[in-house]
């Protein structure tokens, strides 16, 4: 798949009104977006953007893309929501919920995706 038809899927299935789109090719481009990291990072970023959220200080896009997804619509953390892998805290703390019941973190020193040192505080 070349990019330019990538980002038309793109455009087609980031569409807020999923009832009425046409899925035929719905597999063809999560397929891309999971075998090509150029388009998956593409896309993440136009999402991130789309939504007003600036990923620019974060290690890579997958860590921004995570965190941005971990708060709730008032852009605190959203500590109910059990589908939250990972929260970045306003000291600098990242961490990874303990999906136990309760409000559990292991705080973590390294990205889990590109393994960037995150500078935690101790």
């Amino acid at each position: 798949m070349d990019f330019d038809r990538f980002k038309k899927l793109h455009d087609k299935y980031s569409a807020s009104d999923w009832n009425n789109l046409e899925m035929s090719d719905f597999s063809e481009y999560t397929e891309a977006m999971q075998e090509n990291k150029e388009f998956h990072d593409w896309a993440v970023k136009s999402n991130l953007e789309a939504a007003g959220f600036d990923y620019s200080n974060y290690c890579c896009i997958t860590m921004a893309n995570h965190i941005f997804l971990s708060y709730d619509d008032n852009g605190e953390i959203d500590h109910g929501n059990h589908d939250v892998i990972m929260h970045k805290w306003e000291d600098g703390t990242y961490g990874i919920p303990v999906q136990d019941g309760g409000g559990s973190v292991v705080k973590i020193k390294f990205c889990p995706w590109c393994g960037s040192n995150l500078k935690t505080d101790e």
